[in-house]
């Protein structure tokens, strides 16, 4: 099923870019580039959450060093 799917969209392709080769050149670069945008917007999440984990981290380490810190550092004050 993959290799008669793909082998459909190639002869497609080839015969659209047959009719318009800028159009078809454009359109694919459109498409690359948005089927790389998810893992761009998935590295910027994980790196988020990264650096929120290591906010927390770093928060209660120095909650324990220094007393009330956290609580100064605290989204609620609590």
């Amino acid at each position: 099923m993959l290799l008669s799917t793909t082998s459909l969209v190639v002869f497609l392709g080839f015969v659209a870019y047959d009719v318009w080769p800028t159009g078809v050149s454009v359109i694919g670069v459109l498409v690359v580039l948005m089927m790389l945008l998810q893992f761009i917007m998935y590295a910027m999440h994980q790196f988020s959450v990264s650096a929120s984990h290591i906010w927390t981290a770093g928060r209660d380490v120095m909650g324990k060093v220094v007393p009330g810190f956290r609580s100064l550092t605290s989204v609620h004050g609590g």
